[in-house]
């Protein structure tokens, strides 16, 4: 699995569907999630060289972002966030269990 393809994928995604909800509503704080999926679109490439400090500050603003998403897409009943806000967060299940199968393998290596 590459996580960086999916920091990417999520990056795309939250970029898009920012846009399209300041589009719709206005509201400048629908740029959040596009300004979010920029920093997760730059974080991949360190990432991808296996630079962890990278890859760490992803799963923090991916855990982040998707709670305050979630919360904030259920306060206001707006599907566009919730839809944001599921997507983030199964991102960030699959960071965690990339970040399992790598120290298990790790692991197996040095025994």
């Amino acid at each position: 699995m590459n996580i960086y393809r999916i920091m990417i994928a999520n990056g795309v995604v939250l970029i898009a569907l920012g846009i399209y909800g300041y589009i719709v509503s206005s509201s400048p704080t629908a740029l959040i999630a596009p300004a979010v999926g920029i920093v997760l679109i730059f974080l991949a490439f360190p990432t991808k060289n296996e630079n962890r400090t990278a890859a760490h500050a992803a799963v923090i603003l991916t855990l982040v972002s998707g709670v305050v998403f979630l919360v904030t897409g259920f306060l206001r009943s707006n599907l566009i966030v919730i839809i944001m806000a599921i997507f983030t967060l199964f991102a960030l299940l699959l960071y965690i269990s990339d970040f399992i199968r790598r120290k298990k393998e790790r692991e197996d290596q040095s025994a």
